[in-house]
């Protein structure tokens, strides 16, 4: 049965507007933005506007799980967005005969169907005496309408710009992720094999030809190491998953490499993030090019190039390898070298390097750091001196403590 809406329009017109704007050209290439449209219209005309709300769009439509958490995941404001773009780009030049658009307000889920005024239509040629009259009508009465026509146009220019700037406007998140999307290689995620050992017996060292060391334990009995070259550390581990994530809720395509099998054709050939600092030769050869430095050696530090005097250190925590207290980069550069766009998250631990990567992926310490650079992430390349303090095994959030923009 069709429904009356507020606009004047009854379900049946919207569906069929519906149907013309999922087959044209802006959306048609992409099946989540068709998918989520077509969600919130539905609910729309069944009467159910109150139940379209961030979260339920999160599982309904994009099979989030219910533990879906919008203040820590902006995968819907960020497919909202890309929707408002494509419903401008459709409307830019409607099909003839179109006389219904449908909108996605910002700040809201709930589109709205708004009427097309439709094209004035011809008056008649005034008639001798009408035209005799309005020749002879005062020049000041023409010059009031003209300046009258004139306010009209430009507050109609001004408005139509500010609702442009306020749909496409886009999220500190959009912005620091918008050089990789503009990319048409897919990101390269790089894991490091930082050196660890495993603990053999002394049969089974003596067939192993690779590094090997020795030591007596507290029982004055020789124990024997020898390197596990198939280990990734904590940090880099997790900051993986979250960049996955992100360039799967984006679409951006990705590859995952680690250890030995990435060389510098990965970073001429497409953009890359690179995890950890000592662990990856990769991230001090491009680095290291830029303002702060990672210094390592048995005094890793990150050191400020602009001042060499300022140097900032890990502290020891109660367990050894596990720092109380930890520094780490957070980073995005165009990398003079290869000419592509590098990311790097890396701490003087694993800890710093796991808090670089999380400060990277949250929309809220994005948009603090847009603040403080006081422009927008999109362009140029930045360096971020983080520390963060380590509890357990799990680094708290990290606290801003230098930035470089250039």
């Amino acid at each position: 049965m069709a429904v009356n809406l507020d606009s004047g329009y009854t379900a049946s017109e919207v569906h069929s507007e519906l149907a013309r704007v999922l087959g044209g050209e802006a959306l048609r290439t992409s099946q989540r933005s068709q998918e989520f449209l077509r969600y919130v219209v539905e609910r729309t005309l069944h009467g159910e506007a109150d139940l379209i709300k961030e979260r339920n769009i999160a599982v309904e439509v994009f099979g989030r799980g219910p533990g879906y958490n919008s203040a820590e995941d902006s995968f819907v404001r960020v497919k909202a967005s890309e929707l408002r773009r494509r419903l401008q780009a459709h409307y830019a030049s409607p099909p003839p005969g179109t006389t219904l658009r449908i909108e996605l307000p910002l700040g809201s889920y709930v589109p709205q169907f708004v009427r097309l005024e439709p094209p004035p239509e011809t008056a008649p040629a005034p008639s001798a005496d009408q035209a005799a009259d309005h020749a002879a009508a005062p020049s000041r009465r023409r010059r009031t309408w003209l300046i009258g026509l004139s306010a009209g146009v430009i507050l109609a220019a001004a408005a139509g710009l500010l609702l442009f700037a306020a749909q496409h406007r886009s999220t500190a998140l959009d912005d620091f992720w918008a050089p990789i999307l503009q990319s048409h290689e897919p990101l390269v995620i790089f894991l490091p094999i930082p050196d660890s050992y495993n603990k053999v017996s002394v049969r089974e060292s003596g067939s192993y030809e690779g590094p090997k060391y020795e030591f007596k334990d507290e029982l004055g009995q020789t124990q024997t190491m020898v390197s596990a070259p198939h280990k990734v550390g904590v940090g880099a581990a997790m900051g993986a998953i979250r960049f996955a994530t992100l360039c799967t809720r984006t679409g951006k395509p990705f590859t995952l490499k680690a250890g030995q099998d990435f060389s510098f054709a990965d970073l001429r050939n497409q953009p890359a993030i690179l995890f950890g600092a000592f662990s990856s030769k990769w991230t001090i050869e491009i680095n290291n090019d830029y303002r702060f430095k990672l210094i390592g050696g048995p005094d890793s530090h990150v050191l400020d190039g602009h001042n060499p005097a300022r140097r900032w250190r890990a502290t020891k925590g109660p367990h050894p390898g596990t720092p109380a207290e930890d520094y780490a980069l957070a980073s995005r550069v165009t990398d003079a070298k290869s000419g592509q766009t590098v990311i790097i998250a890396a701490g003087i631990s694993t800890f710093g390097t796991q808090a670089a990567a999380e400060f990277l992926t949250d929309p809220a310490r994005l948009e603090e750091l847009a603040r403080r650079s006081g422009r927008k992430l999109k362009h140029g390349s930045f360096q971020v001196l983080l520390h963060t303090k380590v509890i357990g095994m799990t680094p708290t959030p990290a606290r801003i403590i230098e930035v470089h923009f250039w």
